[in-house]
């Protein structure tokens, strides 16, 4: 897996990736993207891209107790990840599926938690649930995705690390690759990441081709339907 070529998808948007991996044909296009539940909640931090450290977590189930954490087990997948490559460090994204009564004002992260997963490599976060702290996460920085903010969460109970999880329609396999921006989010099979950035490339040449022909001097909607 050539890391470098993937890191180098936060070159373009992420409607563009998207059209780059349909052309590679390795999955159905109604799959594999984020709904308009999740958004950009820190949208001036630009474009991410990383590989999916997953976890499901619920925090609106009603008790007192004191649950068992594993917290320190998925940072250890964080960090692991991080590693992967070997000769090069490798961009996490942190994914967490929000789970119980709830969901979204299942809270998942706050400026804590921010901080520590950028020690361990985690470069974005995304959420079918809500942050909190936004002014601290911003200040990390840590680019987040989620349904939106909420100030308080219950108790946090970790369901699992490292299993498969699904975020707003979008089902996310723990080596995938995220790309996001402020458009959405989609995931990128393994097995073709390092494969998308060439296609990319070329859909952002043939659609910038086509917009300078649409703005050329003189075009109108009957010259344009001509030259179809």
């Amino acid at each position: 897996m050539d890391v470098q070529k993937i890191m180098k998808l936060v070159e373009f948007d992420t409607p563009t990736v998207a059209n780059g991996l349909e052309m590679l044909g390795v999955r159905d296009p109604s799959a594999g993207y984020a709904g308009p539940d999740v958004r950009a909640l820190t949208p001036e931090l630009g474009v991410r891209v990383g590989v999916a450290v997953t976890a499901r977590l619920d925090t609106t189930s009603p008790g007192t107790d004191h649950p068992p954490s594993l917290w320190n087990e998925w940072l250890r997948h964080m960090q692991e990840a991080a590693r992967d490559d070997g000769s090069h460090p490798v961009p996490v994204f942190g994914v967490i599926e929000s789970v119980g009564p709830r969901p979204r004002h299942t809270v998942t992260l706050g400026d804590g938690m921010a901080t520590v997963m950028k020690m361990a490599g985690v470069v974005g976060f995304i959420t079918n649930g809500a942050i909190r702290d936004i002014e601290g996460v911003r200040a990390v920085p840590l680019a987040c995705w989620g349904a939106g903010l909420s100030p308080m969460h219950g108790r946090m109970r970790w369901l699992d690390v490292n299993s498969p999880v699904v975020i707003d329609g979008m089902t996310v396999q723990p080596g995938d690759f995220i790309h996001a921006d402020v458009n959405g989010a989609i995931v990128i099979p393994a097995r073709a990441a390092d494969q998308v950035y060439d296609m990319a490339k070329s859909v952002r040449e043939k659609e910038q081709a086509f917009f300078a022909k649409l703005r050329s001097p003189g075009m109108t909607l009957d010259a344009y339907l001509a030259s179809r």
